[in-house]
């Protein structure tokens, strides 16, 4: 295998991590000239030993360095040290393993590939990291900062894609706009629930009115009971009691159901207090019934029944909403407060008629009640429009109203009998709260009807500006997406392009130029490359060509040599070069006084073999009886066939003793072998003669195998199947 170069292309800008690299290329430099068995087995294990303990060292100190850099992939790189490192033993063990050119130039391309593999695509992929840290390093140690802009741009960069700083910038301008249209849109959206939730309220209110009015006129009721004739006023009672129990009804499906939950989380406390209220006035109901409450009573607590009701219309002007809507809603309260307070008037004077007392302001509760009315008048004329002063007219002016006050009070005390007066009072003073009831419904109509139109005008003007903005939006983005896609579609063809060429294709080719601008230069670019690699292509295939037929030259004289000192039929080696090697190994064994023995092997009956199932049948017991001397031996013992069926194992370092064992192991292994020729069994044995080099004994190779030859004799004689030492 060609042996691996450095080139300065392979640098990752680090001097000790460039050094470690070229190191490695050594030690693999030194393997790839190690052809297997023509270099020891310990000059083998000393080369991997080299190359583990320098990798070891390399990747400590390419770690070391990542981890200081703030490398993102440092977990990921040491994981592929770890393999690596895990992988080396056991390259080393086959090595030794296996007796092969193949084995050892399988081994050897595996770790340059992974060796180039961890250069050029591992190692520089950290080098802009490198680069950034040891730019950083200078900065603080020569004091220049970079512009606040370069830094900007250099974040803006490294975290958002070109195909996404195209679109901003294209859209940045547009979104300035969108967003100055959606801050006008969503205050003209709080306009329209604002509005939308006047009409809640407005709803609300309305039955509040119906409510209070029925109660008010129970009220009435109830204290004409007990004032004067119980049989007039008790038919009323009950039916203005039913009247009351419908609206309440209502008035709580709406609290479940149709009520906003701005509304209803701002009125909860009153709501709830209410639903008491109302359990409390059906109990109370039953006392009236039975006649067990005074006036003052039954006045306090319808008195109470209504102002709770009433507080509910009185707090939704704290709820959020323009300042005319609130008006308007103050203004109805306050007149909703009005007609309480004449209906209170309506109660006490039926029980001051009781009193006869001729003077309605006399009495101290009536003044107080009185001054309450003035004060919720001015109220309602502070927050009402000049259409609602207008339509409230006469019935809300307050001197008026006390005046016809004390009028209609005189008039009844001294035109009417007794008898007469309660009922008298009680018709003036509901046809008065009547007429506020109507005032109350058309204002609350008219609240509801131009809240409505407005709500309807501020209903198209949003979905109308909604309309333009999604137009806007869509035709915005539709230029900003055509825009983005005539820059980045060109330059991802051209990545595409350089992909396809480092995974070696370089046919990919533009038919046409993209853009006439820096894209259109950079594809000029890609095209000179690609024409350039192909140059280089076509000059490496004219190279691999002249090596490969050198290659073949060198493997046919490899053959030829092979074939000269093998023999064809087995492998093993053959007498001609057995005689070499039998007397280079009595030279060694005398040098270095180390003992040095032989086994002559013979096939036993292998002539019947022949004769019985052919030549062929012969040449495969053969082969097998080789594989299995061969797979036996140790990888420094030498199997020669010296003859028809003879053969000859070379054992250097090995003593008689220690021969004749593994001899005895190689006959049982044998006898063990098993070939089935037609379904018939061949059963193999052999006879090994086993002699040990004695240079005072034997005076040539050729005595050294004279006398093992007469010692596997001997086996035969005594029976086949058997060693003699």
């Amino acid at each position: 295998m060609t042996e691996l170069i450095w080139t300065e292309g392979m640098s990752v800008g680090n001097d000790a991590i460039d050094e470690d690299h070229k190191q490695i290329i050594a030690i693999l430099a030194k393997l790839t000239s190690a052809e297997h068995g023509e270099t020891s087995e310990q000059t083998i294990n000393e080369i991997f030993i080299e190359l583990e303990h320098y990798v070891s060292l390399h990747f400590s100190r390419e770690e070391a360095l990542l981890e200081k850099a703030g490398y993102i992939e440092v977990k990921a790189h040491k994981a592929s040290h770890q393999r690596f490192i895990d992988q080396l033993p056991l390259l080393k063990k086959e090595w030794l393993a296996q007796d092969c050119l193949t084995c050892s130039e399988k081994i050897t391309t595996f770790l340059h590939q992974w060796l180039i593999t961890h250069i050029l695509e591992e190692d520089l992929d950290y080098v802009p990291c490198l680069h950034e840290f040891s730019h950083s390093a200078a900065r603080e140690e020569n004091h220049p900062q970079p512009s606040v802009i370069a830094k900007m741009a250099y974040g803006l960069s490294q975290r958002i894609k070109l195909s996404q700083r195209v679109f901003i910038t294209t859209l940045l301008p547009i979104l300035g706009v969108l967003l100055l249209s959606f801050i006008i849109l969503f205050d003209n959206y709080k306009d329209y629930k604002n509005v939308s939730l006047a009409l809640g309220l407005n709803d609300v209110i309305a039955q509040v009115n119906d409510i209070s009015h029925s109660l008010q006129a129970e009220r009435g009721l109830a204290s004409g009971l007990i004032s004067s004739n119980y049989q007039y006023f008790n038919k009323q009672f009950n039916a203005q009691s039913l009247m009351t129990d419908e609206s309440i009804e209502r008035f709580l499906t709406l609290l479940e159901s149709g009520l906003d939950p701005a509304v209803k989380d701002n009125i909860r406390f009153y709501l709830a207090q209410s639903r008491d209220e109302f359990i409390e006035l059906k109990q109370y109901r039953k006392r009236l019934a039975d006649r067990t409450v005074s006036f003052i009573d039954t006045y306090e607590a319808y008195m109470r029944f209504i102002e709770q009701l009433l507080s509910i219309s009185e707090h939704l002007t704290h709820v959020d909403m323009n300042s005319r809507s609130a008006n308007d809603i103050s203004a109805i309260s306050a007149l909703l407060l009005f007609k309480e307070y004449t209906g209170q008037v309506r109660a006490l004077g039926m029980n001051m008629l009781l009193a006869q007392d001729h003077d309605i302001f006399s009495n101290a509760s009536m003044s107080m009640l009185l001054g309450k009315q003035l004060t919720i008048l001015r109220v309602f004329h502070y927050s009402a429009s000049n259409e609602q002063k207008t339509l409230c007219a006469t019935a809300c002016d307050a001197q008026e109203n006390q005046q016809l006050l004390r009028q209609r009070f005189s008039f009844v005390m001294d035109e009417k009998n007794i008898e007469q007066r309660s009922k008298y009072w009680f018709n003036l003073m509901s046809a008065d709260i009547d007429k506020l009831k109507m005032i109350t419904d058309e204002l609350t109509a008219n609240f509801r009807a131009k809240v409505q139109i407005e709500n309807q005008r501020l209903e198209n003007n949003y979905y109308g500006v909604l309309l333009l903005l999604s137009l806007f939006l869509v035709s915005a983005t539709l230029f900003s997406l055509i825009l983005n896609h005539s820059i980045i579609n060109p330059i991802r063809l051209i990545t595409e392009a350089l992909n396809k060429m480092a995974q070696g294709y370089g046919n990919m080719q533009f038919k046409k130029k993209l853009t006439d601008d820096e894209i259109g230069a950079m594809q000029t670019a890609y095209e000179k490359l690609r024409r350039k690699l192909l140059q280089v292509d076509i000059f490496q295939a004219i190279v691999d060509r002249q090596q490969n037929e050198i290659e073949y030259r060198k493997s046919q004289q490899a053959h030829l040599k092979t074939l000269a000192y093998t023999d064809a039929l087995t492998g093993a080696v053959n007498r001609r070069h057995f005689n070499k090697v039998l007397a280079d190994e009595i030279s060694q064994a005398d040098h270095d006084q180390l003992p040095l023995s032989i086994m002559l092997l013979d096939i036993d009956y292998f002539k019947q073999v022949n004769d019985r199932f052919g030549h062929a049948v012969g040449d495969e017991v053969l082969i097998m009886f080789y594989r299995a001397c061969k797979v036996a031996v140790r990888s420094n013992d030498v199997v020669a066939r010296i003859g028809g069926e003879e053969f000859v194992i070379i054992l250097p370092k090995t003593n008689e003793k220690n021969a004749f064992q593994f001899a005895e192991r190689l006959r049982d292994k044998v006898q063990q072998l098993e070939v089935i020729v037609d379904e018939n069994k061949i059963d193999l044995t052999v006879s090994i003669g086993v002699s040990q080099w004695n240079k005072y004994s034997c005076s040539s190779a050729e005595e050294f195998v004279a006398n093992a030859d007469r010692l596997l004799y001997q086996a035969k004689d005594r029976g086949r199947n058997r060693v003699v030492m």
